[in-house]
């Protein structure tokens, strides 16, 4: 099933967190880092319902949607490049893959997506896989992922783009762990995978922890997984083994681009780029007596251009990694409960994801898409 949607072709591209902090960052302007309005430029609203995406002539003509857990919503958990073709993951609707021609988008889905969480996008190295899950968090939400161990786990799915469809890649029962273990993490860390696993055993709640190198494949295609190199790992060692890189050591146009936010704003960032297997996530700490708020936002990182969106919607951008200037957008400002999660760059065109927040549930969310303003471009 393909949903059309009114989007140029995507250039670049950045991926979004779970729940964003509502908090804003401080954001230091001086005179060559204008901050754009964006009063007189055409904005385009989406947004999601359990069936597809939908345009909207104003903010306000959006429907209200019931809150439930951020697991469960319709809203975009991840993004990635896929296949050289920038893509955004919809929970519960599937892949939204950037047009060609024309420029529209398409969004593949399949049966795995009603009954999973679709939490993120890799590269494993050979393939694109989709990490689903089944969500045994929230029993009772009114959704069939709930409770979640009456059927095999699936842990990754595999997207063929060249027919937009979907396959079982992995299962929990492939790496020799119970059928109804729950893959609730999986990251690639330096040369390495790391993975959690939940399941219940004997009325208790169990954690598994995985370590490999290369991701487990099949030998021939469909003979059994080769699990040579996977080990399990202690709890303390996966936790030391996936704790965000300090910023100091994240790329240099990234530190670059956001040298003028001051230096008490704490900040996590999960940065992606378009040889990334996975998101890497990077943290500056707050060593200043008084501030205690840690703002999270999503950064998109490439040869020719550098962005940060936080969730307030700062967006800070440097077309050519080699100008000394940075521009600072700032998107329409959201009602409270509301942030701004990932977006994509597709031209002089800024896509960006939004969504309603309360605690750990969504409501209302979508995208949005801006024209980008020649001062900023």
């Amino acid at each position: 099933m393909k949903h059309k949607i009114l989007l140029i072709a995507i250039l670049g591209l950045l991926f979004s967190t779970s729940c964003m902090n509502k908090n804003s960052p401080a954001t230091a302007k001086t005179a060559d880092e204008p901050v754009a309005s964006l009063k007189n430029n055409g904005t385009l609203w989406y947004y999601f319902s359990d069936s597809g995406i939908h345009p909207a002539q104003n903010p306000s003509d959006i429907p209200a949607r019931t809150f439930v857990p951020w697991t469960e919503a319709v809203r975009v958990s991840d993004a990635a490049i896929v296949n050289k073709i920038p893509s955004l993951l919809i929970n519960r609707l599937g892949l939204m893959t950037s047009g060609t021609g024309n420029g529209a988008s398409a969004l593949h889905t399949d049966s795995l997506f009603s009954s999973n969480t679709a939490a993120a996008i890799y590269n494993t190295g050979t393939e694109t896989g989709i990490r689903l899950y089944r969500n045994s968090f929230f029993s009772g939400s009114g959704n069939s992922a709930a409770g979640g161990a009456q059927e095999t786990s699936v842990c990754i799915a595999r997207y063929n783009p060249e027919t937009g469809t979907f396959s079982v890649a992995l299962k929990a029962s492939d790496l020799e762990l119970p059928e109804n273990a729950q893959c609730v993490a999986l990251d690639r860390i330096g040369s390495m995978w790391y993975a959690a696993f939940k399941y219940e055993k004997d009325s208790k709640v169990q954690f598994s922890y995985l370590e490999f190198e290369s991701f487990p494949e099949r030998k021939e295609g469909s003979g059994p997984l080769e699990l040579s190199g996977i080990r399990k790992i202690s709890s303390e060692t996966y936790q030391k083994s996936v704790a965000p890189f300090s910023f100091p050591d994240a790329p240099d146009s990234l530190k670059s681009v956001l040298s003028g936010l001051p230096q008490t704003t704490a900040f996590n960032l999960r940065v992606y780029t378009p040889v990334s297997k996975s998101a890497q996530t990077y943290a500056r700490g707050n060593d200043h007596a008084g501030e205690t708020k840690v703002v999270d936002g999503t950064a998109f990182v490439s040869d020719e251009k550098t962005a940060v969106l936080f969730a307030d919607g700062t967006f800070y951008y440097r077309r050519d990694n080699t100008a000394e200037k940075t521009q600072i957008l700032q998107l329409p400002v959201l009602s409270n409960g509301y942030v701004y999660t990932n977006f994509i760059l597709t031209g002089k065109s800024l896509l960006v994801a939004w969504e309603e927040q309360r605690f750990f549930e969504t409501g209302r969310a979508g995208l949005l898409e801006i024209s980008i303003p020649d001062a900023v471009y």
